[in-house]
């Protein structure tokens, strides 16, 4: 058991050491000349950076505080595969440890550099080209010690065009684990209007730059939004709704985000083995969670060309945004037809992604895609995927060509669904539309196996879909319609009811729901035209044949079709039909018309069928 005599002496000690160390900082300068604080400070930055940043010979340290030595005004500059690079540094903070120092060593603890600016100057744009045939063999690079602190730092990048691209605000924090060769980093980035949080840990950063690689952790969050004191956070006008507030494209967005679950702030975290050289990125064996989804897989990005790297993503970055930006222009005034479409900012990438999704749920249902392929390069990329689920189970493709040999970007569709239920994935597309003014609507249900090969060429949406050639293909079973009950309404005709006249008025259906056994559906693509070749319903006693087509350049549509009541026989024969109803479909796309003909029964369908038989 200790005394109060070892404590006391335990507690000298203490004391003893402390005075020793706050003797030690303030006679700091005293006992360490400038040129042995100046190599400290290199050789702390020289560990962190392979030995490519090193401290100018004339850096002088400007203040000593406590064991905190400050430079002021120190610039570093160097080249990078044929590129010039230079840092200028308003100030430097160099913090030294303890231990090291009472025995007369000078040892960076804390490296920090406030308001940095990072800046890269490419004179001739195959300078890095040297550097094309990274990652090579591992290096042998000193391992980090301590720790470096960027503060508000700013990255700049001039290209041999004379374009100057670049970015500010950065706040980043590096940190060696004393074990191994790992690192860790916290920080924040700029992200649009707001910023990201930032948690990582890198096993071996020399290996990045290898054919090794290195194992990676990262996440990302949206950073807490601060208001100034006294200032309250702006309100949204509750007057006006939230999609007009922020227009319909970007609600579509949040309510399609929402179905697959990317809901909330929550973060983003990626790991996986990183490889990366100045024109390419590496992820094998990568897990990435966001939300509700949690996919695993490889990833390869590559720059192709000539052109400077920095350049490129610039112009991938630019592209990207002005044509999201000036498609939803369009959609929002209503003119969807004039919404471009712009796929040359692909151009400059090849990407290779190997990946699949598994304990994942889409509009409320589970879904695991077994196999997700992306494949960019050229100006063209194509997405295939298999997946499977509570919905039924999707195969297919798309494709997209920044711009075909002879023409416009083209775009294709080819797949097939397996099994659909209808009616969840009717329910699952009503969260990607607006919420309804009333009751949402009666859907269908059954099952559906779909087969779907399109292709299409345009500038436009509309030129995309007034040019669309292929066929659709659909079966259905064992479901049913909303809206009416055709079965009871046709009964209605064949015990004799009238329509059509001055008493009865035109036919107002039965209210309810139709069932039916199968259901098949074919319709034809040509430019400008799609073709209803086939739709058949097939119930327990009644059948609906239709036939039509639609004008796509202007949205009006013409069918015309039968539904007729069938006798009830105890085998399978051909039953003989009770009541024929004939029906024509007009009106638009979005706002179709029925119109139902004169029905006919009895000795009517028999003297129709006897001149049929005639004409023949």
């Amino acid at each position: 058991m200790p005394t109060r005599r070892h404590l006391l002496i335990v507690a000298l000690g203490a004391v003893v050491l402390a005075a020793g160390a706050a003797a030690s900082y303030r006679a700091l300068p005293h006992l360490v000349s400038d040129d042995r604080l100046r190599a400290a400070v290199m050789e702390h930055a020289a560990t962190w950076s392979g030995g490519e940043i090193r401290l100018p010979e004339d850096a002088v340290v400007s203040s000593h505080r406590g064991g905190v030595l400050t430079l002021g005004n120190a610039t570093f500059g160097g080249s990078f595969g044929g590129a010039e690079w230079q840092i200028d540094v308003d100030l430097i903070e160099a913090r030294v440890k303890l231990v090291p120092l009472l025995r007369g060593e000078v040892e960076v603890e804390r490296l920090t550099l406030k308001a940095p600016q990072f800046r890269l100057v490419e004179h001739d744009a195959s300078a890095m080209a040297a550097l094309r045939d990274l990652p090579v063999d591992q290096m042998d690079l000193p391992r980090p010690d301590g720790e470096v602190i960027v503060t508000d730092a700013r990255f700049v990048y001039e290209g041999p065009t004379g374009r100057r691209v670049g970015f500010g605000g950065v706040d980043l924090r590096l940190a060696a684990d004393p074990d191994s060769t790992g690192v860790l980093l916290t920080g924040g980035l700029p992200a649009g209007t707001g910023r990201l949080d930032v948690q990582g840990r890198l096993d071996d950063p020399a290996a990045v730059l290898s054919r090794q690689g290195s194992d990676a952790r990262l996440v990302l969050r949206r950073a807490a939004t601060t208001e100034t004191a006294g200032t309250p956070p702006p309100q949204p006008r509750n007057d006006v709704p939230a999609a007009a507030r922020e227009g319909q494209v970007i609600s579509a967005v949040r309510r399609i985000a929402a179905a697959v679950g990317l809901t909330g702030m929550g973060p983003v975290a990626i790991e996986g083995r990183v490889t990366a050289t100045p024109r390419s990125l590496g992820i094998a064996d990568a897990s990435v969670s966001f939300g509700g989804l949690l996919a695993e897989g490889d990833l390869s990005v590559a720059l192709a060309g000539e052109a400077p790297p920095f350049d490129q993503l610039g112009q991938v970055a630019r592209g990207a945004s002005a044509a999201w930006r000036d498609a939803a222009a369009a959609i929002e005034a209503g003119a969807w037809r004039d919404a471009p479409v712009a796929l040359h900012w692909l151009e400059p990438l090849e990407i290779t992604l190997a990946a699949r999704l598994r304990d994942s749920r889409l509009a409320g249902q589970s879904v695991e895609a077994r196999r997700i392929r992306l494949e960019a390069g050229d100006g063209r990329a194509r997405l295939d995927m298999d997946a499977a689920g509570g919905l039924g189970r999707m195969q297919g493709g798309i494709a997209l060509g920044a711009r075909s040999p002879d023409g416009p970007p083209r775009v294709s569709v080819d797949g097939r669904l397996e099994g659909v239920d209808m009616g969840a994935t009717g329910r699952g597309l009503l969260t990607l539309a607006p919420p309804p003014l009333v009751s949402p609507p009666e859907l269908p249900e059954g099952t559906l196996d779909m087969h779907i090969g399109l292709a299409s060429s345009g500038e436009t949406l509309g030129a995309i879909v007034t040019t669309v050639e292929g066929v659709i293909r659909a079966d259905a079973r064992d479901g049913s319609i909303a809206g009416t009950d055709l079965p009871l309404t046709l009964e209605g005709l064949a015990e004799g009811r009238d329509i059509m006249t001055e008493e009865d008025g035109p036919l107002i259906p039965s209210a309810g729901r139709t069932a039916f056994d199968t259901a098949q559906g074919r319709i034809d693509f040509v430019p400008g035209v799609a073709r209803v070749s086939e739709f058949r319903i097939r119930g327990p006693r009644y059948d609906i044949d239709m036939r039509g087509e639609a004008d796509l350049g202007i949205g009006a549509m013409r069918a015309d079709g039968q539904a007729r009541l069938l006798a009830e026989l105890a085998d399978d024969a051909d039953r003989s039909p009770i009541v024929d109803l004939p029906f024509g479909l007009g009106g638009t796309l979005a706002a179709p018309v029925v119109a139902a003909g004169v029905p006919r029964s009895g000795d009517d369908l028999t003297s129709v069928d006897a001149s049929e038989g005639e004409v023949e």
